[in-house]
């Protein structure tokens, strides 16, 4: 009996010892929102780096309305050209 009860309380201590050092790693790998969207943003600059995109980009990036203002006139400019002669 003193055999089943000193296998039972070493379980129970490891079991806690697993929880307590669950707990702990929980805490400290959480981040707050400001440290998780400064890593969002160290991501996202570090992807435009690797697919290099030039620094003026990547300090203002384009605003959405100009983009597709540049995208229409590109669009016009290419209708403006002559056709292939033959």
């Amino acid at each position: 009996m003193t055999l089943y009860l000193l296998f039972g309380l070493t379980a129970l201590a490891l079991v806690g010892l697993v929880a307590l050092l669950w707990r702990l790693w929980r805490e400290y790998a959480r981040l707050n929102p400001e440290v998780e969207e400064r890593e969002r943003e160290l991501a996202s600059l570090n992807d435009a780096q690797a697919h290099r995109v030039s620094d003026q980009i990547l300090a203002r990036p384009p605003d959405p309305d100009a983009a597709w203002q540049t995208m229409v006139e590109r669009g016009a400019r290419g209708q403006r050209r002559r056709p292939p002669r033959r």
